[in-house]
């Protein structure tokens, strides 16, 4: 078994996700010409399943 967390970030956004004590992921929203037109980004998490995130957005000019 795998444990997944998922992040979508919906519209003109753009969000930092720390996992942990990992560097932090940018996480661009789906707007149009997004170079992540799906929004998403999937985290992986070690086993047994214990992870810390951090998430902060800011709005995409």
């Amino acid at each position: 078994m795998t444990t997944t967390v998922t992040v979508h970030v919906n519209g003109r956004y753009r969000a930092s996700v720390k996992q942990d004590d990992g560097e932090p992921v940018i996480v661009e929203g789906n707007y149009d010409g997004s170079p992540n037109p799906s929004g998403e980004a999937r985290f992986h998490l070690p086993h047994p399943a214990n992870s810390t995130f951090e998430i902060s957005e800011e709005a995409v000019e």
